[in-house]
């Protein structure tokens, strides 16, 4: 499958939106907290193209406290999913940074996300209780490419 990943744009903001009110349900962003992902330069976004239809979002940024990049977000259509566009967004999010350490919370109960991540050289370093509004715990999941260079 032929699919685009690009700097997000204003103008998808609302499809962002949507897909993460499918995605993520109760616990999904609200429109406040995407217009600050829209507004602030420091947040990295990128939106994943299949002939021109939005299939996909990503969004991280720096955290100077931890000295890593946090991915805050990352999701994928349901027609467009397990065809590599979760891959190619996470790794558009890795590169956007000169860090070589990144650190991500995801649901416990979502294996797909889960295997991406793994799969991606990430390893589940915590679990944090009830994270969720849906009551579903969280792990917390690192990765560091300055271990994983010979």
């Amino acid at each position: 499958m032929c699919f685009e990943i690009r700097k997000a744009v204003p103008r998808d903001l609302h499809a962002a939106l949507q897909l993460d009110k499918e995605a993520f349900g109760v616990d999904a962003w609200s429109i406040l907290d995407y217009a600050g992902v829209f507004s602030f330069r420091g947040i990295k976004k990128f939106t994943a193209l299949v002939g021109g239809k939005f299939a996909g979002f990503a969004a991280a940024e720096y955290d100077a406290g931890r000295k890593a990049v946090c991915l805050m977000t990352l999701a994928v259509r349901p027609e467009f999913r397990k065809k590599g566009i979760g891959t190619a967004l996470l790794k558009r999010c890795e590169e956007a940074f000169t860090q070589t350490k990144y650190f991500l919370t995801v649901d416990c109960e979502n294996r797909s996300a889960i295997c991406l991540y793994e799969h991606n050289g990430y390893r589940q370093t915590g679990v944090i209780h009830a994270y969720y509004l849906n009551g579903h715990d969280a792990f917390e999941m690192e990765k560091d490419t300055d271990k994983c260079r010979i």
